[in-house]
């Protein structure tokens, strides 16, 4: 037969009431009711609480208590006449619908994303990023999703065992989360991003009503590398020794003719090479609206653009994946004879001594100027070739960028060159008198 009955497991101050719920020899299990009560003022044979003037809601509790055991008996009858599985985790949820905890526990448990910074990162990304819009029509890309996946596991590898919380995010945590990238050998550039990544999950924390330390906001010095360089852009020349290569392989020439069109629009791989379409080219521009962005961008077309339609009779060159491309231009600029020495960074592939995990890592060394090359430089080499020859709005509305520091940062242009550029300048100025 089944039975309920109270107790007390302990003696101390405060204890919690527990259920015994029996039936046959099959069936005993116990269930902390988290109702909290001096041991001294527990009758144990009775199993209530007792008569004490300084216990004011004993009714209460009593009567709750006589309550609960017919609803659990009641509750039992139906589930055992309809086949039921009689277990602990029914009883709890007997017991839950009785004390109406079912809402209540859902509104009062705190959880872990709404304390810990990489709970907080994984929950976001789980639950909120695919509806998070960046423009007006446009959603986060599965692609930014993955690269703040990466930023949320170098969080996880940063906490260790001891979790970072959201109200403890300041400057100095983000000062010793600098110190250990920067340890860990990243640029100044990747630790400058990652920190903003911490901050966006912060800023997106903060707009859930979640409480976070505002110390988030401050600002944080990310020490320079000693050897610091800037990322290699193609000179005009340079752009035209590729144009004139001979290249009898028809792939390495396909992927040749790409390269080129990337350099003469100042577009990105995932644009030049995968969305472009001869529908998006007229006698005089491109038009298109850029993936990453989602902004419309108008081109003219470059002449040698416009050569390689002719000789391709109105057809753009068959693409390829971008790592494939990201090879076959590096051979095409050695073909190129582009092997300036110049200081640089190569991303390698590093083991870490204490877990194995491989990851990838930027060496900074002398290379030669081919070795250096990849997709980007199409976009960086078509900015910074047209810096000081038309005005920056015109860069920025082609580019589609939309501030200006945006643009600035893709000006590859060395202190000397922009002296050559200011030496020039005045030369001409200098002529232009003696003419006068």
């Amino acid at each position: 037969m089944a039975s309920v009955k109270f107790l007390l497991r302990g003696e101390k101050n405060p204890s919690p009431i527990y259920l015994r719920f029996v039936h046959t020899r099959e069936i005993d299990m116990f269930l902390r009711l988290n109702i909290l009560i001096n041991p001294k003022h527990f009758d144990k044979k009775k199993e209530t609480v007792k008569n004490v003037l300084d216990i004011r809601n004993r009714e209460e509790i009593n009567l709750k208590l006589s309550e609960l055991k017919v609803f659990i008996i009641t509750s039992f009858n139906s589930a055992y006449i309809n086949g039921e599985t009689i277990n602990k985790e029914w009883l709890q949820s007997i017991v839950n619908t009785f004390f109406n905890r079912s809402f209540i526990e859902d509104v009062l448990k705190i959880k872990n994303e709404e304390v810990y910074l990489s709970d907080f990162a994984t929950w976001w990304l789980d639950n909120k990023a695919s509806t998070h819009k960046v423009s007006v029509s446009k959603y986060m890309s599965d692609e930014t999703k993955l690269q703040y996946s990466r930023a949320r596991d170098l969080i996880i590898e940063f906490e260790k065992k001891k979790k970072i919380k959201l109200i403890d995010v300041s400057v100095d945590t983000l000062d010793r989360y600098s110190e250990y990238l920067t340890l860990k050998e990243y640029s100044s550039s990747t630790i400058v991003r990652h920190i903003r990544r911490i901050r966006f999950f912060c800023e997106r924390a903060e707009q859930l009503n979640i409480q976070v330390n505002k110390g988030y906001k401050g600002q944080v010095f990310v020490k320079p590398k000693e050897v610091e360089y800037k990322d290699p852009y193609l000179t005009e020349e340079e752009i035209d020794n590729i144009y004139n290569l001979n290249i009898k392989n028809v792939h390495l020439n396909n992927v040749r003719d790409n390269f080129i069109i990337g350099l003469c629009t100042g577009l990105r791989i995932s644009d030049f090479l995968h969305r472009l379409s001869i529908d998006n080219i007229d006698n005089v521009y491109i038009k298109t609206t850029t993936k990453k962005t989602n902004h419309k961008v108008a081109i003219p077309i470059h002449p040698y653009v416009i050569e390689i339609l002719q000789k391709r009779n109105g057809e753009l060159p068959p693409s390829c994946d971008d790592a494939e491309f990201n090879v076959r231009i590096k051979e095409i600029c050695k073909l190129a004879k582009i092997n300036e020495l110049m200081i640089g960074g190569v991303q390698e592939i590093v083991s870490d001594p204490v877990t194995g995990e491989q990851t990838t890592r930027k060496k900074v060394d002398k290379y030669k100027k081919y070795e250096l090359v990849t997709s980007h430089i199409c976009r960086r080499s078509f900015a910074t070739n047209l810096f000081n020859k038309v005005p920056n709005k015109v860069i920025m509305d082609v580019c589609g960028w939309k501030s200006e520091r945006q643009m600035l940062d893709y000006n590859k242009q060395t202190n000397m060159e922009s002296a050559n550029i200011l030496a020039e300048y005045w030369n001409n100025k200098k002529k232009q008198n003696k003419a006068l």
